[in-house]
């Protein structure tokens, strides 16, 4: 590899920014690429390097994008004249194996709720170095064209769409959506996934209104006893730019303990 390469490489590094690299460890046949090529591949999907280009380098930037997210390193094969369509696929033939590993802290940020004030936290905390996950049951808010900086968008009832997320290493979610049955729903599922971090955004008389609904359920008072409510850190915060300064400060506060 070229000295550019890793001056990249450790300068990547030193920025803490979240990026996976990948190492061609074995090749079959025909292939653009040998054993040792290298690419780094960061979180909004650039790439630095070449293990070939193509298709197949697409798919390695895809697969990449998603071990960002959970942090697990993979060996991954892939074949240069399978799983395409005529017009891409490639002439080589051979087959290519790539070891995918993360670097940097990812910290996972789902904001429920794709309002003004969500929309104003993905900015700042995309800002801070978390990963956005967006998720909201209005498609014309929850859009990749209003959200670029969001990883992940889920569109769906709140209810499904928290019960069926999954967590990742370094969590943390922040519930603001547009109700108190909304609130309530995602503040029940989210609980029990091991959290980082739990903010619920509501007044003193709605966040007793859902905690005394979610104890008549049957949900543990100690569970609830460490969601942050009021969300944020007190710095009498009114607009939605301001309100996602304090949260983005407690979350920084809260990934740094």
């Amino acid at each position: 590899m070229t000295l550019s390469f890793y001056e990249n490489f450790i300068s990547a590094i030193k920025s803490e920014k979240s990026f996976c690299l990948a190492t061609v460890v074995e090749t079959e046949g025909s292939t653009p690429r040998k054993t040792g090529a290298k690419m780094m591949v960061f979180q909004d999907g650039k790439s630095f390097g070449t293990i070939g280009g193509g298709l197949v380098e697409k798919q390695v930037i895809n697969k990449a994008k998603s071990i960002i997210e959970n942090q697990i390193s993979e060996i991954c094969s892939f074949s240069f004249d399978s799983n395409a369509d005529e017009k891409e696929k490639m002439i080589c033939g051979g087959k290519m194996s790539v070891f995918i590993e993360p670097f940097g802290d990812n910290k996972n940020l789902y904001i429920f709720g794709a309002g003004h004030c969500g929309f104003a936290l993905a900015k700042a905390a995309s800002a801070a170095g978390f990963v956005i996950h967006i998720f909201d049951d209005r498609g014309d808010l929850a859009s990749k064209e209003r959200f670029p900086m969001a990883a992940t968008i889920t569109v769906g009832d709140y209810k499904k769409t928290s019960e069926e997320f999954s967590t990742q290493k370094n969590s943390f979610v922040a519930i603001m959506t547009q109700g108190h049955s909304a609130d309530a729903d995602v503040l029940r599922n989210v609980l029990d996934k091991n959290c980082s971090y739990v903010g619920l955004m509501a007044s003193k008389r709605k966040k007793q209104q859902i905690f005394e609904k979610l104890i008549l359920e049957g949900v543990e008072k100690s569970l609830l006893d460490k969601v942050c409510s009021p969300i944020g850190l007190n710095i009498n915060a009114e607009t939605p730019e301001e309100i996602a300064v304090s949260i983005t400060a407690e979350l920084i506060e809260r990934s740094n303990q």
